[in-house]
């Protein structure tokens, strides 16, 4: 296999790349990468030295190729939640507050917030998106506490679990 190619480095990217090393773990690793290959290891050499996969070492060389230093630099995800109107809040309060088994047909008594998410947009298309984490938000936003539904086989608090579980 062809060794990955790394573009010729001005002064001042080296700069940077030296400074991003010793200041930003993130981007600091991208850095050494970008900087090793410089030096002219190759990619299963710089894996050995930075402990990372061959495949995120090329990403970050050919991000590096492409965009410069703005390729490597670590930038936090930022994600706008969706604004919900009061209406589609409270459909999926009640939706959550119903037993799924008895009042959708499905073949489980208790949601899962992911499960309940994927309900809310498969089956009655309430909306187009919505994660498990914006359900919870709305549900905390109405005052409804969210459990994990566990199940646990083997006991009960039923004094006669032993004797229905003989027939």
């Amino acid at each position: 296999m062809r060794d990955t190619y790394l573009r010729q480095i001005t002064v001042k990217e080296r700069n940077t790349l030296h400074l991003l090393v010793d200041d930003d773990r993130e981007s600091g690793y991208r850095a050494k990468i970008i900087l090793l290959k410089d030096d002219g290891y190759a990619v299963p050499e710089i894996r050995r030295i930075t402990n990372h996969h061959d495949n995120n070492i090329r990403k970050w060389i050919h991000r590096f190729n492409k965009q410069g230093i703005g390729g490597i630099i670590s930038r936090k995800h930022i994600r706008n939640a969706h604004k919900f109107t009061d209406d589609v809040e409270s459909k999926i309060v009640e939706i959550s507050s119903k037993n799924p088994r008895k009042y959708y047909g499905l073949e489980f008594s208790t949601w899962s917030l992911r499960i309940l998410a994927g309900f809310i947009m498969n089956d009655i298309k309430l909306v187009d998106s919505i994660s498990h984490t914006e359900i919870r938000n709305i549900l905390l936003k109405h005052g409804i506490r969210w459990r994990h539904s566990k199940t646990i086989l083997g006991s009960s608090k039923d004094p006669e679990y032993a004797l229905k579980k003989i027939h």
